[in-house]
């Protein structure tokens, strides 16, 4: 309120300022537990409390990204879940949103789905059997970095196929397609440490093992 006026938003309005404050608030626990870290074994693995917050990260970014997913749906379809690409597929259709130039987001923001039903459904153990939880490591952190902005992504090319998005939310699209191919080349860049150091990323992987979650997103 403001000399007695109050300021009032569209609909659309308060679904972006609500997108930008949880992105906000998850960039600010990711950073919090960068900030956190203490010598080059924490570079490589995250251990205790500050694993767990990244886990919980993943969980609150997964379902910020179910309401913008949602934002534009019409009243009938509002209860579609994501988990595959299926329903990425539906809920842009349903929007009156071609599907096609979302395409290539679909594989990493399927994978944040895949892990936040490990986290919540099988406390992220490393089977649906098993008992062993793996320490959260520095590939995990890359996925998370990369979902993150994969899911920005998605949103402003929502608003921008809607028609919506400001100028500056049309430029911050064209600098996260920018900083998912620089991060991927990152990706590389830690593909290629020497074997000393990226056993400490997969400790208990062996020679013969196939292509880890990691690995899958740079192909």
């Amino acid at each position: 309120m403001y000399a007695g006026f109050v300021v009032s938003h569209t609909k659309d309005d308060l679904l972006r300022i609500r997108f930008e404050l949880n992105m906000a608030r998850i960039s600010t626990l990711t950073n919090m537990v960068v900030g956190s870290r203490d010598g080059l074994k924490s570079f490589f693995a995250t251990e205790g409390a500050l694993g767990e917050v990244q886990r919980a990260t993943v969980v609150f970014l997964h379902a910020t990204f179910e309401v913008a997913l949602r934002s534009y749906l019409p009243k009938s379809r509002k209860s579609l879940r994501f988990s595959g690409e299926t329903d990425l597929d539906k809920a842009l259709k349903f929007s009156g949103i071609d599907p096609t130039p979302f395409k290539p987001l679909y594989a990493s923001l399927v994978q944040m789905a895949k892990r936040r039903i490990r986290i919540v459904h099988y406390a992220d153990l490393e089977t649906s059997t098993g008992v062993e939880l793996k320490t959260w490591n520095i590939a995990d952190e890359w996925q998370l970095v990369f979902w993150l902005l994969g899911v920005a992504t998605f949103y402003y090319r929502m608003r921008i196929a809607k028609n919506v998005a400001s100028e500056d939310e049309r430029n911050r699209h064209d600098r996260n397609i920018k900083a998912m191919e620089k991060y991927r080349e990152y990706g590389y860049q830690l593909l290629a440490l020497p074997f000393a150091y990226r056993d400490l990323l997969h400790p208990k992987r062996s020679d013969s093992a196939g292509p880890t979650t990691h690995e899958k997103h740079l192909e």
